[in-house]
């Protein structure tokens, strides 16, 4: 993958002539059309950042930026175009992120208090909603809860987390939920072995676990183009959403840090989107009307 930075865009071209980039939303452009499919079911997991969770309504996102902060939210657009080998192309455009509360670079420097909430957006098939949700919470120390103390209000809303970790002043709670349903242990789950294809009568073996960092698999929910998709392009196979919360204490400042990720969501977003952009892609193709 070749990149180029041009202005504030990210622009790189990727197999079957796919060219992305990634820059602040502004202006118009033209843009194919992806169409938007109903019948999204509501998560199975009671997990909520602010009130919220990945695949509500995109009104209920704005609603709670409003309400969180008085300045206009930041969004960062994604752009993609995509060419088959007969040269018929497909454009994408789609609101990537929205965030509220970033102090910027020099204020992260400071290491000023925040609140900056985060939400990485589905593209229209999937009515903008929000597939993931983040939130950076710094504030002075003697304002913030002790570990103890949100650990305990935490497993008061939803139980006793998959794993958790505490060493000095930092703490990490994780809660994960897989097509069974709620992980109880996340390291005691029956390791797992995955036999990559490196070609030439080589492969290589990774072991992994269902919903646990590390593994093979794409953890990312953001929408990327790619084709043909190899075993390990799969987002997060099995695990269906985790919800994992960082503490690091400080002397005078402490980082509070949630994200909440729906793995099973954006496997059927991308599922779609592909499906709608290879349907395109195959379409007849009216000639152009150039003065030739």
């Amino acid at each position: 993958m070749n990149s180029v930075l041009s202005g504030s865009c990210r622009v790189s071209s990727f197999a079957l002539s796919a060219i992305v980039s990634l820059c602040a939303a502004s202006g118009s452009a033209t843009a194919d059309d992806l169409r938007a499919v109903g019948g999204i079911e509501a998560r199975p997991y009671p997990y909520r950042l602010l009130g919220l969770r990945p695949g509500d309504p995109v009104d209920d996102l704005a609603a709670l930026f409003t309400e969180r902060s008085e300045a206009a939210p930041t969004q960062t657009e994604r752009r993609l175009r995509i060419q088959s080998p007969q040269g018929k192309a497909f454009d994408l455009r789609y609101e990537t992120t929205r965030e509220i509360g970033d102090v910027g670079m020099q204020g992260r420097l400071a290491n000023a208090p925040q609140d900056h909430i985060t939400a990485f957006l589905a593209t229209e098939a999937f009515g903008d909603r929000p597939l993931a949700l983040f939130r950076v919470l710094k504030e002075p120390t003697e304002k913030a809860p002790e570990p103890a103390a949100l650990k305990a209000q935490l497993e008061e809303l939803y139980g006793q987390p998959s794993k958790a970790e505490m060493q000095g002043q930092s703490m990490t709670l994780l809660y994960a939920w897989g097509t069974d349903g709620f992980i109880a242990d996340l390291d005691g789950q029956p390791v797992q072995t995955f036999v990559e294809d490196l070609g030439g009568n080589r492969t290589s073996e990774r072991q992994f676990r269902t919903c646990a960092a590390g593994g093979p698999f794409n953890a990312s929910v953001e929408y990327d183009f790619k084709s043909p998709r190899v075993a390990e392009d799969a987002i997060m196979p099995d695990c269906v959403a985790t919800y994992e919360i960082t503490y690091q204490g400080g002397p005078e400042i402490s980082t509070i840090k949630f994200a909440l990720k729906d793995y099973d969501l954006a496997r059927l977003h991308q599922a779609e989107v592909d499906r709608q952009i290879m349907e395109a892609l195959s379409s007849p193709t009216s000639k152009s009307d150039m003065d030739l």
